[in-house]
Protein backbone atom coordinates (compact mmCIF):
# COMPACT_ATOMS: atom_id res chain seq x y z
CA UNK A 1 0.00 0.00 0.00
CA UNK A 2 3.01 2.46 0.71
CA UNK A 3 3.93 2.39 -3.04
CA UNK A 4 0.51 4.33 -3.70
CA UNK A 5 0.69 6.89 -1.35
CA UNK A 6 2.25 10.12 -3.02
CA UNK A 7 5.77 10.77 -2.68
CA UNK A 8 6.76 12.83 0.57
CA UNK A 9 10.44 14.27 1.08
CA UNK A 10 11.51 14.87 4.58
CA UNK A 11 14.54 17.56 5.15
CA UNK A 12 16.12 18.08 8.27
CA UNK A 13 16.71 21.97 8.93
CA UNK A 14 19.10 23.36 11.29
CA UNK A 15 17.59 25.66 13.65
CA UNK A 16 18.52 27.99 16.53
CA UNK A 17 17.34 25.72 19.34
CA UNK A 18 19.19 22.83 18.72
CA UNK A 19 15.70 21.24 17.74
CA UNK A 20 15.09 19.26 15.40
CA UNK A 21 12.47 20.91 12.68
CA UNK A 22 11.36 19.05 10.12
CA UNK A 23 10.24 20.81 6.86
CA UNK A 24 7.98 18.56 4.23
CA UNK A 25 8.85 19.13 0.49
CA UNK A 26 6.81 17.77 -2.13
CA UNK A 27 7.88 15.32 -4.76
CA UNK A 28 8.59 17.52 -8.46
CA UNK A 29 7.69 15.48 -11.17
CA UNK A 30 9.80 16.47 -14.21
CA UNK A 31 8.53 16.66 -17.45
CA UNK A 32 10.80 14.69 -20.19
CA UNK A 33 10.84 17.32 -22.99
CA UNK A 34 10.66 14.82 -26.65
CA UNK A 35 12.19 16.65 -29.25
CA UNK A 36 9.95 16.68 -32.49
CA UNK A 37 11.05 12.93 -34.75
CA UNK A 38 12.89 14.46 -37.99
CA UNK A 39 11.55 12.45 -40.90
CA UNK A 40 14.07 11.21 -43.47
CA UNK A 41 13.39 11.05 -47.41
CA UNK A 42 12.95 6.99 -46.97
CA UNK A 43 10.07 8.01 -44.56
CA UNK A 44 8.68 10.38 -47.15
CA UNK A 45 9.23 7.50 -49.95
CA UNK A 46 7.57 5.20 -47.63
CA UNK A 47 4.52 7.43 -46.91
CA UNK A 48 3.99 8.55 -50.91
CA UNK A 49 4.44 4.68 -51.72
CA UNK A 50 2.01 3.54 -49.77
CA UNK A 51 -0.46 6.57 -50.54
CA UNK A 52 -0.13 5.64 -54.28
CA UNK A 53 -1.00 1.98 -53.50
CA UNK A 54 -4.22 2.57 -51.66
CA UNK A 55 -5.05 4.93 -54.55
CA UNK A 56 -4.60 2.63 -57.51
CA UNK A 57 -6.33 -0.06 -55.35
CA UNK A 58 -9.32 1.91 -55.39
CA UNK A 59 -9.20 3.17 -58.76
CA UNK A 60 -8.76 -0.28 -59.70
CA UNK A 61 -11.75 -1.76 -57.89
CA UNK A 62 -13.61 0.84 -59.44
CA UNK A 63 -12.70 0.28 -63.01
CA UNK A 64 -14.02 -3.62 -61.93
CA UNK A 65 -16.96 -1.93 -60.64
CA UNK A 66 -18.05 -0.36 -63.66
CA UNK A 67 -17.04 -3.02 -65.98
CA UNK A 68 -18.82 -5.65 -63.83
CA UNK A 69 -22.20 -3.27 -64.38
CA UNK A 70 -21.68 -2.62 -68.04
CA UNK A 71 -21.41 -6.33 -68.73
CA UNK A 72 -24.24 -7.38 -66.21
CA UNK A 73 -26.51 -4.55 -68.27
CA UNK A 74 -25.46 -6.53 -72.02
CA UNK A 75 -26.09 -9.61 -70.41
CA UNK A 76 -29.79 -8.55 -69.23
CA UNK A 77 -30.58 -6.74 -72.73
CA UNK A 78 -29.05 -10.06 -74.37
CA UNK A 79 -31.14 -12.27 -72.39
CA UNK A 80 -33.84 -10.41 -73.14
CA UNK A 81 -33.67 -10.76 -76.88
CA UNK A 82 -33.35 -14.51 -76.60
CA UNK A 83 -36.64 -14.69 -74.76
CA UNK A 84 -37.99 -12.76 -77.51
CA UNK A 85 -37.05 -14.34 -80.54
CA UNK A 86 -38.32 -17.73 -78.78
CA UNK A 87 -41.31 -16.25 -78.43
CA UNK A 88 -41.76 -15.57 -81.93
CA UNK A 89 -40.34 -18.85 -82.89
CA UNK A 90 -42.65 -20.60 -81.27
CA UNK A 91 -45.79 -18.52 -82.96
CA UNK A 92 -44.11 -19.12 -86.16
CA UNK A 93 -44.44 -22.57 -85.52
CA UNK A 94 -47.80 -22.82 -84.60
CA UNK A 95 -48.50 -20.33 -87.94
CA UNK A 96 -46.61 -23.56 -89.69
CA UNK A 97 -48.42 -25.67 -88.02
CA UNK A 98 -51.95 -24.19 -88.41
CA UNK A 99 -51.20 -23.66 -92.61
CA UNK A 100 -49.92 -27.05 -93.33
CA UNK A 101 -52.94 -28.62 -91.76
CA UNK A 102 -55.31 -30.86 -94.13
CA UNK A 103 -58.12 -28.10 -93.19
CA UNK A 104 -56.74 -25.40 -94.70
CA UNK A 105 -54.83 -26.68 -97.86
CA UNK A 106 -57.93 -27.85 -98.64
CA UNK A 107 -59.38 -24.56 -98.50
CA UNK A 108 -56.22 -23.19 -100.18
CA UNK A 109 -57.21 -25.36 -103.07
CA UNK A 110 -60.66 -24.92 -103.55
CA UNK A 111 -60.03 -20.88 -103.36
CA UNK A 112 -57.61 -21.22 -106.15
CA UNK A 113 -59.77 -23.76 -108.28
CA UNK A 114 -58.03 -27.02 -107.68
CA UNK A 115 -59.18 -30.22 -107.18
CA UNK A 116 -58.04 -33.45 -105.78
CA UNK A 117 -57.27 -35.80 -107.91
CA UNK A 118 -57.06 -39.25 -105.61
CA UNK A 119 -54.74 -41.22 -108.55
CA UNK A 120 -52.18 -38.59 -108.26
CA UNK A 121 -51.85 -39.03 -104.39
CA UNK A 122 -49.04 -41.84 -103.12
CA UNK A 123 -48.57 -41.93 -99.33
CA UNK A 124 -45.38 -43.13 -98.20
CA UNK A 125 -44.84 -45.02 -95.02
Amino acid sequence: MAQNAPSRTYNKQESDQNQPNLKLLSATKRQQQFKRARWSSKDYLFVFMLTAAVGAVMFISLLISNQTTRIDNQLSAANNQISQLKSQNDKNKDQITQMTSMAALEKFAKKNGMTLNSDNVQNIK
